[in-house]
């Protein structure tokens, strides 16, 4: 299984306005996760798109880290946008642990 992929897109201003993960999002990758996640708060601009693609693999300790991070930005009220890549497995998995709406407002 590959690592996680974890790609930030700043501004001229050196501020960051898109967040791309891929990779397998699993139990085993979730600290990764968590530490990129929190390293790049103090640098995001006002508004910030999360796209998130090319996963082979997703469980619910990375998704419970993305609703964390979601929530974190509203209290940062940073303005949020998902582009979601999912397969129909992976879209269904999201709508089975009830998280679709909150995470998958802005999918395809």
């Amino acid at each position: 299984m590959e690592n996680l992929k974890f790609q930030i897109k700043t501004n001229g201003t050196g501020r960051v306005i898109a967040i791309e993960i891929s990779g397998p999002l699993v139990l085993l990758n979730a600290q990764d996760l968590k530490k990129e996640l929190v390293a790049v708060l103090p640098n995001l601009e006002d508004q910030v798109k999360i796209i998130v693609s090319g996963l082979e693999d997703i469980d619910l300790s990375c998704v419970q880290l993305i609703v964390a991070f979601i929530k974190r930005l509203g209290e940062l009220n940073v303005v949020h946008q998902f582009e979601w890549n999912l397969d129909e497995d992976q879209e269904l998995f999201l709508a089975s642990v009830g998280l679709n709406q909150e995470l998958l407002m802005n999918c395809r």
